[in-house]
């Protein structure tokens, strides 16, 4: 309702709509009315609508003038009295606008909603209706007011929406009509968004809100609760990114606002209530940076008694009780749960209950109610809010609601069917653990959380491949991995190692596999049923406009792919298609299985964290870290490794110091202060103390554990979760005698891949067997070693190929190499930058621009056929996007098409660089090895230190050979190998 009230505001400061003729009376009524009198009195009264009896009164008006007890009898009335007019003609037209301008004063009483009804009404306006643009956007401004109380459908808001841009295309932009229209339609966004899920459109539509409400004339108090409602959306925005101190920002922003408006306004308890929400997640953020849950800090809008909430309440229409019962029930229960509160979790649990009393069972809004009832019950049962005895039945009851409201939500598209999954699986595995009295009992339970837990994923799923752009997708996919260690580690604990493979991949890379699909959309929807035209809108919507011969990808760009609104469309279009659900699952075991053996590969491998306390609504749960591994005979098990913690201290300390350039392999900390970086001496001991954990702790029961051929040594495709993604786990120090001591890399073939399903991706994609080679060094002119590297690269090895540099390598000239080549091999030699968290989040460094990660993956061209992408530069396999999604310049090639990269962990030093560099290629062109086990052959060659020079090798980097220690892990193990 809080910005349904600025809607109306805004509206109303309009000049009322001219009169076209008297309304008729032509059917025979109990109490005779004149609507149009009516529609006068509403525009004049509800400009002055200030607190909640001034809101029910609305409501009374109507029915007092129709001489109706029930909004649904008013409605009733309104409509056969304009049914039983003559059809097609200004007079019907007339009237349905009419009807329409008045329904949204009716639900703020009742729950109003029949799309056959509404549909004929905006018929006759549209056709018959006076042709005076300003009285048609008059319509659908008032309409969509209260439009939010009975669309529970995008589609049904798309509808509202589309009627908008209709009026809005008749009115220049900078009139009062226009500005309406622009209020309503980011209104309807918001909602949008908020229900389907597109956060690109949500944030567009904030941000058009909040220069409409700048630019307005308003009167203060319509100002400070158009700006409150801004602030509240801005602090969704900051709970999206996990941006505490922008959170903080918009809370003052909203105790601002909340202290200039009247004690008495409509709009005031659903500001305190989301207020009080607010700063309960702020310190939830806080709590996660400082391991201390403190209580919520009171300042403008302090928490308002129960009492007085329910007799603010009860003042409103019924209709809108109900909204605001439940805003008060999740701020109550926010507030309680910061302080530990018995009583406040009880009042919670009785102000939803009476929200839910004022609604009907197909109403959307039960759903919430039941979810919210749900949590909770089952809050006061894992936390011991409630006395010992009666635990046990608030688990039962919240899981109870929470298995309704996971029915009710029907699939991972609903916007609370991950969230509601994931506690209900959480609340079962609570009863098992605690609660069942017998082994049977808590077998079923068991079973039920892990069943529960791996289909809430799928959420996760949904939501990347709904959003526009990286960074949209990236903030909704953020919680997924830890939720999916949550799940993973209920499978390991119960033996299904199928289920913890499932678990495990559906949390990683999800931005990835959403760029990778993005791919395959317009030849789903031909398979689909001849969708060609949804395919030709997605095709147009996601290909880079063209920016000049030669480009196929720009900097500058701001195209960020197909909308989340096309997105929608498409997703649900395929709803039917046989790879429909293959879009939001991982692959099976069997699948993975082929993927390894098609490679050449003995396992895959996902390193799982022990001893982390995972925060959530059920608290900390703590095991042993294992190896969870896939055979290429598509077999699984797993492995304890009872010393793989996030907390060890070897790399406790590693996070700490890094490698120079504080970015150890990691996402760079957003805020870290800058600094000195470390000396080279520091930064060496800790990666050697990481590497020397790595080994005892991982790496040595591995290798052990993997099936080793004749001859031959292992293949192991890597995936660590979450923050083990720092360690080079190849160079991880092996502690056995004679052969066996060295590094895990002289034992075995050890690549990485950021998920199963990238790895399944990639092992379809042939060979091209052809030569093309464009071989890049020192494109800005101030790394001299990485120019040598390329010209050495180059002479020695690919004579044929192009090689560019200074001035040459730029943007335009390296992405049309991209687009032309069949079967290539790419070597840039340059410098890699990373971001965290930017619409750029990774780039390379060319000739007068960048060649982004972002715009390799999001366009619909892609650089399909590329056999090879060598990234000899700072920190390309470091993603900006948090761990588990893994999305890193390599990883980018990898989704744009590239079979093979080689990228790097930490900021490389130039000389030694340029030694592995020639090496690989040199394996790779007179050994015949593939790009992963060549990587292997330099950097072994690296660690010889009686180390030969081979023949050819140019007498620059020959006279270096020698300098290098092999003992020095800095200078050649932050290279790994992605792909075949």
């Amino acid at each position: 309702m809080r910005w349904i009230m600025g809607i109306c505001r805004l509206v109303h400061r309009s000049s009322r709509a001219p009169r076209h003729g008297r309304p008729s009376g032509g059917c025979e009524v109990t109490t005779p009315y004149d609507l149009q009198a009516l529609r006068w009195e509403i525009e004049q009264r509800i400009k002055d609508v200030v607190n909640a009896r001034q809101l029910a009164g609305m409501t009374q008006l109507v029915l007092d003038r129709l001489g109706c007890d029930t909004a649904r009898q008013a409605y009733d009335k309104l409509y056969e009295d304009w049914a039983a007019l003559p059809r097609a003609t200004v007079m019907s037209g007339l009237r349905a606008g009419h009807v329409l301008c008045v329904l949204p004063i009716l639900r703020l009483e009742q729950p109003l909603y029949d799309p056959v009804r509404e549909e004929e009404l905006w018929q006759a306006v549209r056709e018959h209706g006076p042709a005076d643009g300003t009285w048609q956007a008059d319509v659908v401004v008032k309409n969509s007011a209260f439009g939010l109380r009975h669309l529970t459908e995008p589609a049904q808001i798309e509808r509202a929406i589309a009627r908008i841009d209709q009026a809005r295309a008749l009115h220049p932009a900078g009139t009062r009509t226009r500005e309406n229209l622009d209020f309503a339609h980011a209104g309807l966004r918001t909602y949008l968004a908020q229900l389907g899920g597109g956060e690109d459109d949500f944030d567009d539509a904030v941000d058009d809100m909040a220069r409409i409400v700048e630019n307005s004339a308003l009167r203060p108090d319509e100002r400070s609760a158009l700006n409150a409602q801004v602030a509240l959306f801005r602090v969704h925005q900051a709970a999206r990114r996990a941006d505490e101190a922008a959170m903080a920002e918009q809370i003052r922003v909203l105790e601002l606002a909340l202290g200039e408006l009247p004690a008495d306004h409509v709009d005031l308890l659903a500001f305190e209530s989301n207020l009080e929400a607010a700063r309960s997640h702020l310190s939830l953020l806080r709590a996660q940076r400082t391991g201390r849950l403190e209580p919520v800090a009171e300042g403008a809008g302090a928490a308002t008694p129960t009492d007085e909430l329910r007799r603010r309440i009860a003042a409103l229409p019924r209709n809108a009780q109900a909204d605001k019962l439940a805003e008060a029930g999740f701020a109550v229960g926010a507030r309680a749960l910061s302080a530990m509160d018995h009583r406040g979790m009880l009042e919670a649990m009785e102000l939803q209950q009476a929200a839910l009393d004022l609604l009907e069972p197909d109403d959307d809004r039960w759903i919430r109610g039941t979810g919210a009832l749900g949590v909770v019950h089952c809050t006061m049962a894992a936390l011991h809010f409630a006395p010992p005895a009666d635990r046990p039945n608030h688990l039962d009851q919240g899981i109870a609601w929470l298995r309704h409201t996971l029915r009710m939500t029907d699939g991972p598209h609903h916007p609370l069917w991950g969230g509601t999954g994931m506690t209900l699986a959480k609340a079962y595995r609570l009863r098992g653990d605690e609660y069942a009295p017998d082994h049977r009992t808590r077998r079923l339970n068991y079973d039920a959380s892990r069943r529960v837990g791996l289909e809430s994923l799928r959420a996760a799923t949904w939501s990347s491949l709904l959003q526009s752009g990286t960074a949209h997708a990236a903030e909704t996919a953020r919680t997924a991995g830890g939720q999916a260690l949550d799940v993973a580690r209920w499978c390991l604990a119960d033996g299904a190692h199928a289920d913890a493979v499932r678990a495990l991949d559906a949390g990683r890379g999800l931005v990835l596999h959403a760029a990778t699909v993005a791919t395959t959309v317009p030849d789903m929807l031909r398979e689909g049923g001849g969708k060609e035209a949804l395919a030709r809108e997605w095709r147009a919507a996601g290909t880079v406009p063209d920016m000049g011969e030669g480009t196929l990808f720009t900097a500058r760009a701001a195209l960020a792919g197909p909308s989340s609104r096309l997105r929608r469309r498409v997703l649900e279009t395929l709803a039917g298609s046989p790879r429909h659900r293959g879009l939001l699952d991982v692959p099976s075991l069997d699948d993975i299985g082929a993927a390894l053996t098609a490679m050449g590969a003995t396992a895959l491998v996902y390193l799982v964290p022990g001893d982390e306390e995972v925060p959530g609504l059920l608290g900390p749960r703590r095991g042993s870290g294992a190896a969870v591994l896939v055979t290429a005979d598509g077999a699984g098990r797993s492995l304890v490794l009872p010393r793989l913690t996030l907390d060890a201290p070897q790399l406790t300390a590693y996070r700490a110091t890094g490698t120079p350039g504080r970015d150890a392999g990691g996402p760079p900390v957003a805020g870290t202060p800058p600094g000195p970086a470390p000396s080279h001496g520091t930064s060496r001991a800790a990666l050697e103390e990481l590497c020397a954990w790595a080994g005892t702790a991982v790496m040595e029961p591995l290798l052990a554990e993997l099936p080793r051929g004749v001859g031959r040594a292992p293949s192991v495709v890597l995936v660590p979760m979450g923050e083990l993604g720092v360690v080079p786990w190849h160079a991880a120090r092996l502690t056995g005698r004679g052969r066996l001591r060295g590094y895990a890399c002289e034992r075995a073939d050890i690549s990485y891949t950021p998920s199963a399903r990238l790895l399944c991706d990639v092992a379809a994609r042939p060979a091209a067997g052809t030569g093309q080679t464009l071989v890049v060094g020192n494109p800005t002119g101030d790394l001299r070693h990485a120019g040598e590297e390329a010209e050495a690269v180059h002479g020695a090895f690919h004579r044929d190929g192009d090689l560019l540099g200074p001035g040459t390598a730029t943007p335009a000239a390296v992405t049309d190499w991209l687009r032309r080549q069949q079967g290539g091999l790419l070597h840039l030699a340059c410098h890699g930058v990373v971001r965290q968290g930017e619409r750029h989040s990774a780039w390379l460094a060319l000739s007068g621009g960048q060649l982004t990660a972002e715009e390799l993956t999001e366009g619909a061209a892609r650089c399909r056929g590329l056999d090879l992408a060598v990234l000899a530069a700072c920190r390309t396999n470091v993603s900006g996007h948090g761990y588990d999604e893994a999305y890193s310049l390599s990883t980018a090639f990898l989704v744009a098409g590239a079979r093979s990269v080689i990228g790097s962990l930490w900021p490389v030093p130039d000389e030694a660089t340029s030694l592995l560099m020639y090496m690989t290629h040199h394996f790779m062109s007179h050994g015949g090895l593939p790009p992963g086990p060549a990587l292997r052959g330099a950097q072994s060659w690296m660690l010889n230190d009686r180390r030969e020079a081979p023949p050819g090798m140019p007498a620059h980097l020959k006279a270096r050979v020698r300098d290098i220690r092999g003992d020095d892990l800095t200078a050649w193990a932050g290279f790994t190998h992605l792909g075949w």
